[in-house]
Order: C-alpha cells, then structure tokens, then sequence
C-alpha cells in the first residue's frame, strides 16, 4: 500500500512540474483565445516559450472545446490535461492486454511484457507530457473506439472515433479497417459523426465563421502544400522527412549532406508517394484476403492493429517525435511475441529480437539525455528515428503467434 502512495505521489509530483511548464496545450488553448475573440488561429505563429513559436495545425472543433479551459489558469488547464492524459495511458495498457491470452501468463511474463514495452516507448511518453501533447488521447480513442464496437455499442464507439479523427485525422485509418472487417455500422456511425463534427462548431461561432474556419484549416493542412511535400527540417519525422531528403538536395539545419542522389523534386515525390502506397498496401498481408470477413481472433487483430498504428506516423506528413508513441501497439505486441518465446530455438525470434534491439537504439537510445543535444540533433537529421520505425515492419511480419495461441484467444466478432 505504502508502494502504491509513494509512486502517485511520485507521479503527481512529475506531471506537476510538467504543467509549470509550456507545451504544445498553450497553442490549443491560444487557438481557443482566438476563436472566442473571433479571430482565426491558423497561420500565425503562436508563442509556446521564450524562444519557440508553433502554427496551429488542429480542426476548429477542437480549438472551440478549448474556450471553457481558457478560463483557467495555465497551469490547472495543463494539469488537467497532464492528469487525463496519465488515464488514457493506463487504459492504453489495459486495452491492448485484452488481445492477449492474459490469463495463461505467468506474472513473471506479465511483468515482462509491461517492464519492455514501458523501456521501449519511454522516450515518446515522457516526451508527450513534457510537450503536453494528445498523441495518447489517440491512441487512446483509437483502442476504446474498436473496444466499443467489439461491444457492439456503436453509437458511443463512433462518436469517440469521430472526436478523435475530427481533432487530428490520424485515426482515419481505423475507417476503411472498420470497413474491411465487416463493421458497417461502426463504419457509417463514426462517418456520420465525423460529419456532424464539422457543423457543430457553427452552433458556437456561427455559420459563417464556421465555414471561414474550415477553410483556414485545410489550407493548414493540405497535403498537396509544398511544405507537406518536402520536410527538411531538423524535428521531423515521417517518410515525408526521409525519403525526398535522400532523394534530393534540401537546406537542412545542420551543414550536412544527407541526398545520396540528386533527383529533381517532382522525381523524389513521385518516390515518396510509391513509398506510402507500397506500406499502405502491406495492410493486406496483415488483414488477408478477401474482404468483408471479421477478425479472426482477437491476437491476430493486435498484430493488425500494431501495423495500421505503427503507419500513421510513417505516411502521415508534419510528424513530430511525439507522433511515434503510435508505435506502442506494435512494440507491445513484439514484446509479449518475444516474452513468450523466450526459450525457443526459432531463426524467426531471434531476427525479430535483433530488429526490435536495432529500432530501440534508433528510436530511442538516440535521445538527448543519452547522448547529448550535438549527437542528438545529427540523429535527427539523419531521422534515424524514421529508420528505426521502419525496422518494426518486418518484425511486426516475421512475428506470427503460435497456432496454440491463436487458438486460445476468442474471437473478436
């Protein structure tokens, strides 16, 4: 009980300190100002520290929930967030748990699979709170959505859903998954809501705002936009950042070449895109052919999901270091793949445990309290971190759980 006490106290103590500070919430909640005022917020260039300014780039339904907490004081509204945020994470963790067979590990492989995923993911948690960001939010509504519809409670998942993918499209891919697996009224509530998401604003702000608001949106965040199509900049990361980089000359912050061939720009694009659709179209080796068909059984759904999440901040542009907490799906899923088969003799396991070594030192042996801000920034340069999300993919392929296990988990309807 003791132990109990002291690790919250431990933990209020961090998330405390963490909401003194200025994160990524001070821009929602200065798009929120400027909503109430009338203004917009996109294309201008919000203050979030001394020296740091940020566009904002979320929808304006969002910037409208943010009015009420643009009545507190920074602090309570960070910490509220912070708080809320360390919920969706524990429930993250109880959420992927019940694709496993639980109940047939012993603790000692259950602390296993918690104490590594924990160590594999812990540089993108400690970075979503210390920039106060929402990628746990969405990873959150993405795993309690599709806990709602197994449920058959349609309305409640897709409502979530439609939050979710209305604040930052990234969960859009859920959508034609829903689809693909036969959930047609958890497809058609969540597009039903995602639509309604875009019209309640105007009950706030008017019509007309509304629609003047949208508009700013898209132009933020269109993904034909020549900022979107080629990303130089030093913090980020995504196919985006990597290949147009290796493919053509850029400016990047450090004097240092990174194109190994100088192609013209549209050449590079043209690439990138190929790049997107060939991972894209790597969900069929997951989800199997032919269509319209439930998941078979609830661990081959974790395997599935652990790629669609692990795509989002590959294909997705304008990704940022607190986007890769989406691999946590996929690291859990190769954590209890290699927990379980700790003591097998199998080529397989041992190639998945060096890829998943590898994408751990890429990802987040890299960090700057590791290896100081000088190293850390040539690594982020060079996106190694994209590097090291791109080694789970053939580790996510190579790990397919035994038959046994399959078997014994249910299916997922």
């Amino acid at each position: 009980m003791i132990l109990y006490v002291l690790s919250g106290l431990a933990v209020l103590a961090f998330l405390i300190k963490e909401a003194l500070g200025n994160g990524d919430f001070k821009v929602f909640l200065e798009a929120g100002r400027f909503v109430a005022e009338g203004d917009s917020p996109y294309d201008y260039w919000h203050p979030v520290s001394k020296n740091s300014m940020a566009l904002y780039f979320y929808s304006p339904f969002w910037a409208v929930l943010m009015v009420p907490l643009t009545w507190l004081p920074q602090f309570v509204a960070n910490l509220l967030w912070l708080l809320a945020s360390t919920w969706f994470l524990y429930r993250c963790w109880v959420l992927l748990t019940s694709y496993l067979p639980w109940e047939t590990l012993s603790q000692k492989h259950r602390n296993g699979v918690l104490i590594f995923t924990l160590v594999l993911s812990i540089r993108f948690v400690l970075y979503n709170f210390g920039m106060i960001q929402m990628t746990i939010f969405l990873l959150w509504s993405g795993l309690e959505s599709l806990h709602l519809f197994q449920r058959k409670r349609f309305r409640q998942g897709g409502l979530l859903l439609a939050l979710a993918i209305n604040i930052k499209l990234l969960p859009l891919v859920l959508v034609p998954y829903l689809l693909y697996r036969k959930q047609f009224s958890a497809t058609a509530y969540t597009v039903l809501f995602s639509l309604l998401s875009l019209l309640i604003p105007a009950l706030f702000v008017g019509w007309d705002f509304n629609i003047l608001l949208h508009s700013e949106w898209w132009k933020a965040i269109n993904p034909t936009k020549a900022e979107h199509l080629v990303e130089a900049d030093i913090g980020l990361h995504s196919l985006t950042a990597l290949i147009p980089t290796l493919l053509t000359e850029t400016e990047g912050r450090l004097p240092l070449q990174r194109y190994i061939i100088n192609l013209p720009i549209d050449t590079a694009i043209l690439v990138l895109n190929g790049c997107r659709m060939a991972l894209i179209a790597g969900v069929l080796f997951f989800l199997k052919w032919p269509p319209f068909k439930p998941a078979s059984n609830r661990l081959l759904q974790l395997r599935e999901l652990s790629y669609l999440f692990l795509l989002i901040p590959l294909i997705f542009p304008h990704q940022q270091k607190y986007a890769f907490f989406l691999m946590a799906p996929a690291l859990f899923y190769l954590v209890y793949y290699l927990v379980e088969g700790w003591n097998t003799k199998d080529l397989r396991w041992r190639v998945v445990a060096v890829l998943v070594s590898l994408a751990f030192g890429l990802t987040t042996l890299t960090t700057d309290g590791l290896i100081g801000r000088d190293l850390n920034k040539i690594t982020q340069h060079y996106k190694l971190i994209t590097y090291g999300a791109l080694l789970l993919i053939p580790a996510i392929g190579l790990a397919s759980p035994k038959k046994e296990l399959v078997k014994s988990t249910l299916s997922s309807g």
